[in-house]
């Protein structure tokens, strides 16, 4: 009778080890940002889920996306000038997604405090379309991003906005990036903002299900060469 509970309490124990290796429910990460035209840029970031994110059968960068996990989290960029905090919610049972943020940026012309709203619907699975209003008003804009298996452990993720804007020049975002296992992407992007023209290129890689790293290059118009290296830790 003792071996049989002491097996069954081994067996509940990988068990548990199992499930909790496969899931995390706060990650905070940090990268750092050289500028050709500018300033080096620190920053930091920091999110919680309400509940568990269960990354089983999902590449570890989209799993959030892919269980459409509820959350609140906080960002500051450009040492600390540009602060974020914000949320989203995916409403229970339905398709429907809210999110909203305030940003807060220090600059010469002193401190800007600007609050964001989102709305968007999940029609199927892996996809979210949303668009943004703003304190300051609502200018016509779209987003989209959609990450789908393609079999053989493979897996892509295509994501694009388009924003009309006040100003001479629209704002559009294209990106896509490739998945060889659950772990590693490949991906670059386009981005035409307000008449600069930026090129990225960009990949990461989780060492264990807890631990990744991102590299990126970005050629821009406006500033010329930027790298990016960055880390995160999920918990």
């Amino acid at each position: 009778m003792k071996i049989k509970s002491l097996a069954l309490a081994t067996a509940f124990s990988l068990t548990s080890g199992l499930a909790m290796a496969n899931s995390y429910q706060a990650e905070v990460g940090a990268s750092y940002t050289d500028v050709e035209n500018g300033d080096g840029v620190f920053g930091m970031y920091g999110e919680f889920h309400f509940s568990p994110v269960q990354t089983r059968n999902h590449p570890l960068a989209e799993a959030a996306f892919l269980e459409r996990s509820s959350n609140v989290y906080a960002a500051a960029d450009d040492d600390f000038d540009a602060l974020t905090v914000g949320g989203e919610l995916y409403v229970p049972d339905t398709m429907f997604y809210v999110g909203g943020r305030v940003t807060r940026v220090d600059n010469a012309a002193g401190d800007e405090t600007t609050a964001y709203a989102t709305l968007g619907l999940t029609p199927i699975d892996g996809l979210l379309v949303t668009t943004e209003f703003s304190e300051d008003g609502y200018d016509a804009n779209i987003s989209a991003k959609y990450v789908t298996s393609l079999g053989g452990g493979n897996f892509v993720n295509l994501e694009g906005t388009y924003q009309d804007t006040d100003l001479d020049d629209d704002i559009l975002s294209l990106g896509a990036d490739f998945y060889f296992d659950r772990t590693w992407s490949v991906g670059a992007g386009y981005t035409d903002f307000l008449g600069d023209d930026q090129f990225t290129l960009r990949t990461e890689k989780f060492f264990t299900n807890e631990i990744s790293g991102r590299l990126s290059f970005t050629d821009s118009d406006a500033a010329g060469n930027v790298f990016t290296i960055g880390g995160a830790v999920r918990f």
